[in-house]
């Protein structure tokens, strides 16, 4: 074990050495399951929920449950608005973290006020609310006017669409009364099973409802330096108040006093390359509403280059003349270290694994500069190269599943010095050498503060140590970042996993595709992003893609075939590693766009590793991510493809009046030439030869593919006829 691994070890241990002392309820939570705890805490329910109370204090709640082995009495004494002070060791029990069994318990006073519920929508829940009181409102169930005639499930959903079970168990007391007939406002205890679920305690918790209420969250438009526009709307007439401020709780308020269901407001006068959390306080008739507070950025003053990176090369005709600024590993490598190098201020890194001793070297020397230096790796991944360990803390996270992060935030503090690093690559060999792999360096202010904001989220601190106990990994984080940003006049959006429900962000923007839509994938197994494709497929968009692991448990590659889809087995040497998604490269008035990222489209990306997704809406970058897709799908065979077909060039290409191909010897093989929309121009036969000429004079000046089938399989390869 390496001295950081147990120095983080020790950090998160040492509260389990001392449990007579009493810690808060979010410390405890955070502690791995299997310590002893003592916390204090307001007691919420009583026996209608039967032997378990569940117990909130300032930061967090949990449940205590008298299993096997804890001190009498527990279950007949404890009741509602009880201060309790509990000993005991925490449990996880299908999901639900449980002190039980409770080695000791006492009352430390009784008849205290219950903690007011958090006011959320459905979508909001979360770990971080387990066992706590929440209020949900416009709550309408599923039964609406029938009657709670057996314990078990009762689906209800929000305003906002959301949805979620109410559970009764055996002798609840709602048992055999009516379900509320018209929406109300339900108060109830997040608890889980196997998922989450809501607990009403009584009749008391469904509450008359106006179903006043935010149809619309704060939203944010025409981002400036001093300033953006926020936009919302509430389902009646209402005044309200824009709060605003540089941290979750904003204070400053702008009154606005004309009633409308629709608002939008200017807010000017901001610093730039900032965050700011905008909050609204709606009116209507008497009766207040608060809306989540939302983080907005404002534009930066910083350059905003974008420098695209592949580690292998690309195939620039289709390029169009363009480059990217490396397509080698000697060149992404290089710009890594240049970054590290040029670091005056800070570093935080957040890499899933790393074997490559140079990076770490001059992450040390970053160090020995006087530059603080964070590190987030992930805490079942092999990072050889942090062992023994370095001259820098190194926090390993997501015990449950991935700290999937590749990410490098450099001097977000400066303007004119940051950088951001995003992409698919990971710092080892096999990753950098002989995988196919994407790595973004974007020098923004404003990406660079939000990918920072992220970072500590999951170190647990702003300061130079992390905080074990205030960390977030995986399902615990919240959809804390801003998302859309003007970089150098190009609209970008940016999502982390598994918070920000990056999956609908992927089928948006595969579903804005008129001309072409690609894809390159290490792993596929959502179903959401199969149905967008298959959606733009039918209505006559060519949609092509690459997967290399097809065989994981419900890989979409089999299904997406069975409906059509031109997608491949990347079978060539080297995993195909990429994570992106290019659409409309083909047709630069067609708005075309970019997603990339550390995110495979999985449901683990989806729900519990960290990840995160950057969403580019820029012709130039979509046009060299077209170009890296068009290089490995030239060089890509078919699952059953024949060795003749594993060597398929094209040439001269660019190409004027004949265009030669060249390929292994076939029998009886059928070449066709087809545009982007699939529509064959061109065909040919051949037989017993490993080269043919193509007259393509008459073509149209574009890019085309030339196919070549025949029994043993298909192959595939781009030209750009001038």
């Amino acid at each position: 074990m390496s001295l950081n691994r147990l120095f983080v070890l020790v950090l998160l241990l040492i509260p389990a050495h001392l449990f007579s002392q009493v810690i808060s309820i979010a410390q405890a939570r955070n502690l791995p399951p299997g310590t002893n705890v003592m916390v204090r805490g307001v007691v919420t329910t009583g026996s209608e929920l039967g032997k378990i109370r569940y117990l909130q204090d300032g930061t967090a709640g949990i449940a205590a449950f008298p299993g096997t082995g804890s001190q009498p009495g527990f279950d007949t004494t404890v009741q509602p608005g009880d201060s309790i002070e509990v000993v005991g060791t925490t449990v996880l029990f299908h999901g639900l973290l449980e002190i039980s069994p409770i080695a000791d318990w006492q009352i430390i006073s009784s008849g205290n006020p219950l903690p007011a519920p958090a006011p959320v929508s459905i979508s909001q829940l979360s770990d971080a609310l387990e066992s706590r009181l929440v209020s949900i409102e416009c709550a309408a169930f599923g039964d609406a006017g029938g009657i709670f005639a057996n314990a078990g499930t009762y689906n209800v959903s929000d305003s906002e669409g959301g949805s979620v079970y109410v559970y009764l168990r055996g002798g609840h007391p709602l048992q055999n009364t009516a379900i509320p007939g018209a929406p109300v406002r339900l108060t109830a205890v997040l608890s889980e099973y196997d998922g989450f679920q809501l607990l009403p305690r009584s009749g008391a918790d469904f509450s008359a409802a106006s179903c006043f209420y935010f149809s619309e969250q704060p939203d944010q438009s025409d981002i400036q330096t001093t300033g953006f526009k926020v936009s919302w709307s509430t389902n009646l007439p209402a005044t309200a108040q824009l709060r605003f401020g540089g941290t979750p709780q904003p204070l400053n308020e702008i009154d606005i006093p004309a009633a409308a269901t629709v608002h939008s407001f200017e807010l000017t006068g901001l610093a730039s390359g900032q965050i700011y959390w905008v909050q609204i306080k709606a009116d209507h008739n008497g009766e207040t509403i608060l809306s989540k507070p939302v983080p907005f950025a404002t534009r930066s003053q910083s350059s905003g280059q974008i420098k695209v990176f592949f580690n292998h090369s690309i195939d620039e005709s289709v390029a169009n003349g363009l480059l990217p600024a490396g397509q080698s590993t000697a060149a992404v490598l290089a710009e890594t270290i240049a970054r590290i190098d040029a670091a005056e201020q800070t570093i935080d890194v957040a890499m899933y694994n790393i074997n490559r001793s140079d990076i770490v070297t001059a992450l040390e020397q970053a160090v020995q500069r006087g530059v603080q230096v964070r590190y987030l790796a992930a805490f079942d991944a092999s990072n050889t190269a942090l062992d023994p360990a370095p001259a820098f803390p190194v926090l390993y996270g997501n015990e449950e599943a991935l700290m999937h992060d590749k990410i490098m935030v450099v001097d977000a503090g400066l303007a004119n010095k940051c950088w951001v690093m995003s992409g698919s690559l990971n710092w080892t060999n096999a990753n950098m050498n002989n995988d196919f792999n994407n790595t973004l360096f974007i020098q923004d202010q404003s990406l660079a503060r939000t990918y920072k904001l992220e970072f500590e989220e999951m170190w647990g601190s702003e300061g130079a140590l992390p905080d074990p106990a205030n960390s977030r990994f995986g399902s615990a984080k919240t959809d804390n970042t801003p998302h859309h940003f003007v970089i150098n006049g190009i609209p970008v959006e940016s999502y982390f996993s598994p918070s920000d429900g990056v999956t609908r962000r992927i089928t948006d923007a595969i579903r804005t595709a008129d001309a072409e839509a690609l894809f390159a994938l290490f792993t596929y197994t959502k179903d959401e992003p199969s149905e967008a494709l298959v959606e733009v497929m039918n209505s006559g968009v060519p949609v092509r893609g690459m997967i290399e692991n097809i065989n994981d448990v419900g890989a979409e590659y089999n299904w997406l075939l069975a409906q059509g889809v031109n997608v491949q087995h990347h079978s060539a040497s080297g995993d195909l590693h990429h994570k992106y998604a290019v659409l409309d490269a083909v047709a630069p008035g067609s708005a075309p766009v970019v997603v990339t990222g550390s995110h495979n489209w999985s449901l683990a990306a989806e729900t519990v590793n960290d990840e995160n997704t950057l969403v580019i809406h820029d012709a130039g970058i979509a046009l060299l991510y077209k170009a890296e897709f068009e290089k490995r799908w030239s060089e890509t065979v078919t699952a059953t493809q024949a060795p003749a077909f594993r060597q398929v060039s094209a040439f001269p290409n660019p190409v004027s009046d004949v265009l030669q191909l060249q390929f292994g010897s076939v029998q009886d093989a059928e070449i066709s030439v087809r545009d982007l929309l699939g529509k064959t121009v061109l065909q040919t036969s051949v037989a017993g030869r490993n080269q043919v000429a193509l007259a393509v004079e008459n073509l149209l000046p574009g890019f085309y593919f030339a196919v070549i089938e025949s029994r043993h399989g298909l192959a595939t390869v781009s030209f750009q006829k001038l």
